[in-house]
């Protein structure tokens, strides 16, 4: 069934969507929902920092401790891990589209039955997962833990697009340097990408130790063997998006390796010309010289000499040019 994804309102209001099974019911308000989740219910309260009575309404409804309530105002400024036994609760960050390399942070407060995210701002990865678990599926199957896995399996997927964004940014960026079209702020632009992948890569491995917590086999009391393979393949795709950090770092060096051999080109091209002038002015030079030396030789007595002189000092250069394109030096 499709219908519409859950986006962003006023400042200090929640989103609250109930699954069950392949039905998907936007609540109006929070007091909506069903006293009891179980089954295949599934509740997700989407809720926007900014507004204490929201954040107290939350901690009332689903009986979380000050101190996860506090969180939900005010972000851990790393990922985190906490589990309290009947919820758990994870800090992740995740990178946006529109606002190269930031991070915003999202909170997860996630029960059985019950999942609760908390952001400051709207957060292209979290609208565009609410679009696909709203849209269709049976997502109201999914316990808590598992949903969990799902978005952050998102989460993850957003630091993927990220890495392949810079990707793109550096190949156009050796394209441009190939073709010898580069310029002095060309290192301020590598610099920059190479600050933002460091960035990207500390993030995302502070999340190390929140799914390394999320693969241990205790998380079993709220989820089931399926969320527990979920978050294991979760820390699989994790490994696998920490390589794209490092191979992001990596591409990056290469880009610099590209402008400075493109540099050294540019450098023997003007060494060549240097040369190649050197090799034309010398050989007259060089007769100049000694026709100029101050010695009474009977040569000298004709005038004549002189425009032959003149002449050869001349006709050297095309000579020259010749033989350097015969050769394929220039």
């Amino acid at each position: 069934m499709q219908v519409s994804s859950s986006t962003e309102t006023s400042e200090g209001s929640s989103n609250a969507i109930l699954f069950d099974r392949d039905q998907v019911e936007h609540l109006a308000a929070l007091a909506e929902r069903p006293r009891r989740l179980n089954g295949s219910k599934l509740l997700w309260v989407d809720v926007h920092r900014g507004s204490q009575v929201t954040a107290d309404e939350v901690a009332d409804a689903f009986q979380i401790d000050p101190l996860t309530r506090d969180c939900l105002t005010s972000p851990h400024r790393s990922p985190i891990f906490d589990d309290h036994g009947r919820y758990i609760h994870i800090t992740t960050y995740a990178p946006c589209e529109d606002d190269e390399g930031e991070l915003h942070a999202v909170e997860c407060v996630v029960g059985e039955n019950w999942v609760i995210t908390a952001h400051d701002r709207p957060i292209p990865v979290l609208d565009d997962f609410a679009s696909r678990v709203s849209g269709s599926g049976d997502t109201g199957s999914l316990d808590g833990p598992s949903f969990l896995a799902a978005l952050l399996e998102w989460v993850l997927g957003s630091y993927t697009a990220a890495f392949e964004r810079i990707e793109q940014r550096l190949e156009e960026f050796d394209v441009h340097a190939m073709r010898g079209e580069g310029a002095d702020e060309d290192i301020e632009r590598l610099v920059e990408m190479r600050r933002e992948v460091g960035k990207l890569r500390r993030a995302l491995a502070a999340h190390r130790s929140a799914l390394v917590a999320l693969t241990h086999p205790e998380l079993e009391a709220l989820g089931d063997n399926s969320s527990s393979e979920r978050f294991q393949s979760l820390f699989v795709r994790y490994e696998s998006t920490l390589q794209e950090a490092r191979d992001a770092r990596e591409a990056i060096v290469g880009s610099f390796d590209v402008l400075i051999a493109r540099g050294g080109h540019h450098t023997n091209q003007i060494m060549k010309v240097l040369t190649l002038a050197s090799v034309i002015v010398l050989p007259g030079a060089l007769l100049a010289g000694v026709m100029g030396m101050n010695f009474k030789v009977g040569l000298f007595n004709h005038t004549w000499l002189f425009w032959v002189v003149l002449a050869v000092i001349v006709a050297v250069a095309p000579l020259t040019l010749g033989v350097a394109k015969l050769r394929r030096w220039i």
